[in-house]
C-alpha cells in the first residue's frame, strides 16, 4: 500500500539579536510547544560533539548555552516541571566525557539555574531496539521521554555533508551502536533511526556555523546569528541544509527518508516563516584536506586517507587532534611518503610508501600486511595516537629533542588538558566569537546576579 504523503510542518527562521526573546519567537512561530503539555517528562538534547578540559574552540562544533537557557527559560513559562538535558559525547580521550562536557559548555550552569536535571546518555540504561537488520541499544531516558526536543548545531560534517537533528540523535545510543552505524550503513541506519525516535521539536543552533568538519579541529566556525525550528525534524534538516548550500536531495539519509515516508524534498513545498532564507543562503565545503592542514605547519610527505563511511568519530577527533599537536612542534617536516589508512579501508601502499594503520578497523581490514606500523584501539587516545606518530615520522635526534622541549606539552595531552592550540583557533580571539555563550565571564555572572536582585 502506498504510503499517503505527510503533510510538512511549518519552519521558523529567526536571526538572533543576542536576546532570549529571539530564541522564545523561532519557538513560537512554528508553534513548537502546540503540543506540549506542562505535565510532560521534556528530554532535551544537544549537540556536545567533544568534551573535555582540552580547551578546543567550541563555535559551530557544540549546542550553545544561551540556546538552552532561552528553550529552559520559555519550558518554566509553560510550568514544565520535569525537565532533563541529554547527551553522550562520542569523543573518547584528550580527557572527554559528557559531564565535562556540560562544563565546557556551560549547559551546568543554565540546567541549575532552571532546575533542569542533567543526564550522561553513556551510562545508560538502554533498551535494545532493532533497525534494520542492526540491533542497537537506545536510551531509555530518550525513549520514555514525553516531549523530546533536539538542538543540534548548524555544522557540516565530513562523512555526510551536513550534521544537523537527524544525526544529532546518534547521541541518544550506546557507544557500540554508534560504532556499528559505521560499519553497517551510516545515512541508512541515521535514516532508520528518526523513524524510531521522532523529535517533538527540533531547533537548530546557528549562532554560529561550522564548515569543512564536525569540529573546530578541522572546520572553519563563522558567526551565523541564525535559529531554524520546527515540530517537522526533516523540514527542518532540509532548511538547515539548504542554508549552508547544499541541495536536501544532496543528503543521502534526507533524500532516503523522504522516499520512505514519501514526502517531497524540494524546499519550496516547505512553509518557511520568519526571515527569508535567500540572503542566509551560503556554499559550504564540507571537508577538509588533512594534508591542506599539515601542509600550513610545512609538514609534506604524510597522507591521511579519506575517511569514508567506516571512521568513527572517536578515531576521526583523536587522529586529528594528533596530527595538530605533531606538526605544531616539529614543522618544516618532510616525512617521506607516508600514508596513514583508517577505518575499513584495503591500504594498498604504492611502492617505497610507508603505511600506518590506525585503529583496530584499518588492522583488521590490513591484517596480512606484514610491514605497515599499527596504532591499535577503538579509537585509539590522542597520545597512544601521537607517541607512535613521533617514533615513525621522527629520527632519533628530532624524536628527542621533541620529547625534551615538548615534555610538559604531552604531560598535558595525556592529563586531557592541552589539544594543540592551532594557530588557525588565532581567529576565533575576534569579538565576533562571544564566550559567553556558552560560559559567561564572572563579571557578567556578578551582573546577572545584581540585576536579579534590583528586580
Amino acid at each position: 500500500m502506498t504510503r499517503r504523503p505527510e503533510r510538512p510542518l511549518t519552519v521558523s527562521v529567526v536571526r538572533f539579536d543576542g536576546s532570549l526573546d529571539s530564541i522564545s519567537r523561532a519557538i513560537e512561530l512554528c508553534g513548537g510547544f502546540g503540543k506540549l503539555d506542562r505535565n510532560d517528562r521534556v528530554l532535551i538534547k544537544p549537540n556536545i560533539t567533544y568534551s573535555g578540559w582540552a580547551l578546543i574552540p567550541p563555535y559551530g562544533m557544540v549546542t550553545t548555552s544561551k540556546m538552552l537557557e532561552g528553550i529552559l527559560r520559555l519550558l518554566a513559562e509553560h510550568g514544565c516541571k520535569d525537565v532533563s538535558i541529554g547527551e553522550g559525547t562520542v569523543a573518547e580521550g584528550v580527557g572527554s566525557n559528557t559531564r565535562r562536557g556540560y562544563k565546557y559548555t556551560g549547559i551546568d550552569r543554565v540546567a541549575r539555574r532552571y532546575g533542569a536535571k542533567l543526564f550522561d546518555l553513556n551510562e545508560g540504561p538502554f533498551e535494545r531496539r532493532q533497525l534494520g537488520e542492526v540491533k542497537i541499544g537506545v536510551s531509555r531516558i530518550a525513549l520514555d521521554a514525553d516531549f523530546l526536543i533536539n538542538v543540534p548545531v548548524l555544522k557540516t560534517h565530513p562523512q555526510v555533508k551536513v550534521s544537523l537533528g537527524f544525526k544529532n540523535l546518534k547521541g541518544c545510543l550506546d557507544i557500540p551502536s554508534r560504532k556499528r552505524f559505521h560499519q553497517k550503513g551510516l545515512e541508512h541506519l541515521i535514516c532508520l533511526l528518526n523513524q524510531l525516535l521522532e523529535c517533538d521539536l527540533t531547533i537548530i543552533d546557528g549562532i554560529y556555523m561550522l564548515e569543512g568538519g564536525a569540529d573546530t579541529l578541522m572546520g572553519l566556525a563563522h558567526r551565523k546569528d541564525l535559529m531554524i525550528a520546527s515540530q517537522d525534524a526533516f523540514a527542518c534538516d532540509c532548511v538547515g541544509a539548504t542554508i549552508m548550500g547544499f541541495e536536501p536531495s544532496q543528503v543521502g539519509y534526507l533524500r532516503e527518508y523522504a522516499e520512505l515516508r514519501n514526502r517531497p524534498i524540494d524546499i519550496s513545498a516547505i512553509q518557511i516563516v520568519g526571515e527569508d532564507i535567500e540572503p542566509h543562503k551560503e556554499k559550504l565545503d564540507w571537508i577538509s584536506s588533512a594534508e591542506e592542514e599539515l601542509l600550513s605547519f610545512g609538514v609534506t610527505g604524510l597522507s591521511v586517507s579519506n575517511p569514508g563511511y567506516s571512521v568513527c568519530s572517536g578515531c576521526y577527533s583523536n587522529l586529528i587532534c594528533a596530527l595538530g599537536i605533531f606538526a605544531k612542534a616539529s614543522p618544516n617536516r618532510d616525512c617521506g611518503d607516508t600514508r596513514i589508512c583508517w577505518g575499513r579501508e584495503q591500504a594498498n601502499a604504492g611502492t617505497g610508501q610507508r603505511t600506518i594503520l590506525y585503529g583496530n578497523c584499518a588492522i583488521s581490514k590490513n591484517r596480512d600486511d606484514e610491514h605497515a606500523v599499527r596504532i591499535a584501539g577503538c579509537p585509539p587516545t590522542t597520545m597512544s595516537t601521537l607517541l607512535p606518530l613521533i617514533r615513525t615520522l621522527l629520527s632519533w635526534p628530532r624524536m628527542l629533542r621533541m620529547l625534551l622541549l615538548g615534555g610538559p606539552q604531552l604531560l598535558a595531552v595525556r592529563l586531557g588538558l592541552y589539544s594543540g592550540n592551532l594557530p588557525k583557533w588565532k581567529r576565533y580571539r575576534s569579538p565576533e566569537f562571544d564566550r559567553s555563550h556558552f560560559r559567561p565571564s564572572l563579571w557578567q555572572r556578578m551582573s546577572q546576579v545584581f540585576a536579579a536582585w534590583r528586580k
